[in-house]
């Protein structure tokens, strides 16, 4: 009996807008007054290892303490991290009442984008599915900052 995976995503499409050139200036300004406060990991190893403990704590069901700890090295709005942790884990609990809790995760692939982006991309195994999460780091000069971490159902992305 298959059973259907709910579509899950941590991100959302907006529609297209009309974006004032002043929203410009104040982002950026928001995103470097964030870079200041953030922490950064000095290189790509450091950034495997809290990969790996952030998936080791999504997989023990920690889903807030995981998005807590790994936030203190976010480049980006925290606001915006806090609230896609907060739906992240709204989503895992549905989905571990439908699944059961996650057997296990396994790191899939580590890709770069010269010395700039950095994305680690990890399973997260359940009895009958899988979680695909990807989590993406920017080096803007010396040390990485994480920007983004997604989660998603669609295994088929995976073959090349």
């Amino acid at each position: 009996m298959n059973k259907q995976l709910p579509q899950l995503s941590s991100t959302k499409h907006p529609k297209k807008q009309i974006v004032r050139p002043g929203y410009w200036l104040i982002l950026l300004l928001a995103l470097f007054a964030n870079s200041l406060q953030a922490k950064v990991l000095e290189d790509t190893d450091k950034a495997d290892k809290v990969s790996d403990h952030f998936m080791s704590q999504i997989a023990q069901g920690e889903v807030s303490a995981a998005f807590s700890l790994i936030g203190v090295y976010l480049g980006v709005d925290a606001a915006g991290f806090e609230e896609r942790g907060k739906k992240a884990e709204m989503s895992l609990s549905q989905l571990n009442k439908t699944l059961g809790k996650p057997l296990s995760y396994a790191l899939l692939e580590k890709q770069a984008v010269g010395n700039h982006f950095y994305k680690i991309i990890y399973l997260l195994k359940y009895e009958s599915a899988a979680l695909v999460w990807e989590i993406n780091y920017y080096q803007p000069q010396e040390g990485w900052k994480l920007v983004d971490i997604t989660f998603n159902t669609d295994i088929n992305a995976l073959f090349k």
